[in-house]
């Protein structure tokens, strides 16, 4: 099986430019392809190859490889200086690698949010474990929940009377809550606690510190995310699968592959087999997001891309775009206004899914196909 591991840290990285070719040398070294993403701000990695391959890099973070026989040696202290020590990870198993090369990027944010002076790494929401949250959703203990994750990823799944923000993009979640907050959400000073989840955690980290910038006192991030929430308490007050930025399109609460998640070939939307069962949907020309723009769609369609490895660095744990299948639910709540986000630069056509007729499918039980995608605007 390949395996999937997913990680980031807020930390200073002055030296950001200097850490990305080992970095690289490291991923190629154990045969790892995927996606790290390098900021002033810290790291924020996604990377799939055999489980020896995660776990040698995983050592590498620690700064312990070749403390356990390993023929790779250990990186030169004065690289990583500790910084990336026991940073907590996410591991999943497909059939297939998502991904089909390396790439180390640097940015200026390893979660865009386009805001000045938000860092998590020195104040964030309190953390909430799991089992915590299951335990409050089970009692019934008056919370709010917040998904700060982009409206088509909701359309996949998410926690059961969750607020959507119905955001297009992340960068958008400051104006939900500054100034006017949007009126699904407790006043500032409520007793009322608040927990922001998203895919990974990532998006939550900078959320909560701009939630406490503007006045709330009682915020909460889902620790480790939906991906850490499934593992630990199944699918306990969710409903659906979970988006993520990959080939695999969507997990279902078990962390393993939708099989009936897709992908449009024209607009790049996560497709549901509600979805797929829409008169819209037309296998490899458009679906119920982008049939009425679809030539809007392909008059702006982007040049050579930044392609998968982008569109999925936010989720990466989550991006500004991290980060399901069967029951997510239905169609657009605005239509086509949305879908000018996803844009696909015409590659090879995705081959029906045995589980579909209707659909071609992207989860990791099939060979990937090598499509390229810009980046979405979303975590």
């Amino acid at each position: 099986p390949i395996s999937n591991l997913t990680g980031y840290r807020f930390v200073d990285l002055p030296d950001r430019d200097e850490l990305r070719q080992p970095l690289r040398d490291a991923c190629i070294a154990r045969g790892l392809k995927g996606l790290i993403l390098l900021s002033h701000e810290g790291l924020n990695y996604f990377v799939a190859g055999t489980p020896e391959g995660t776990s040698s890099f995983k050592r590498f973070l620690n700064e312990q490889e070749g403390c356990d026989g390993s023929s790779v040696p250990p990186p030169p202290p004065s690289v990583l200086s500790g910084r990336f020590v026991d940073i907590p990870s996410k591991e999943s198993f497909s059939a297939t690698a998502p991904f089909k090369r390396m790439l180390v990027k640097l940015k200026g944010e390893i979660i865009s949010l386009g805001v000045d002076g938000v860092k998590p790494a020195t104040r964030t929401g309190k953390r909430l474990e799991p089992e915590v949250l299951k335990q409050w959703l089970d009692e019934g203990k008056p919370c709010v929940l917040l998904d700060t994750r982009n409206d088509y990823e909701i359309r996949i799944g998410a926690f059961d009377n969750a607020v959507d923000l119905e955001m297009d993009s992340f960068k958008e979640f400051p104006a939900h809550v500054n100034n006017d907050p949007h009126p699904k959400l407790p006043a500032r000073d409520s007793s009322v606690p608040v927990v922001t989840y998203c895919t990974g955690g990532v998006r939550c980290e900078k959320a909560t510190a701009v939630m406490l910038e503007a006045g709330f006192e009682d915020v909460y991030q889902l620790e480790g995310g939906i991906l850490r929430y499934f593992e630990k308490c199944g699918g306990a007050h969710w409903r659906g699968d979970c988006f993520v930025f990959d080939d695999r399109v969507a997990l279902t609460t078990q962390l393993t592959p939708s099989e009936g998640a897709t992908m449009c070939f024209n607009c790049r939307a996560p497709l549901t087999l509600s979805d797929q069962a829409s008169p819209l949907f037309v296998y490899e020309k458009s679906c119920p997001y982008c049939a009425e723009k679809k030539s809007c769609h392909q008059a702006d369609s982007r040049t050579e891309g930044e392609g998968l490895d982008q569109r999925m660095a936010a989720a990466v744990t989550e991006d500004d775009d991290d980060d399901g299948g069967g029951g997510g639910g239905g169609g657009p709540r605005k239509s086509s206004s949305k879908v000018k986000r996803f844009h696909v630069q015409k590659s090879p056509a995705l081959a029906p899914s045995p589980s579909s007729p209707l659909s071609s499918s992207s989860s990791s039980s099939a060979e990937a196909p090598d499509v390229k995608k810009t980046k979405l605007d979303s975590d």
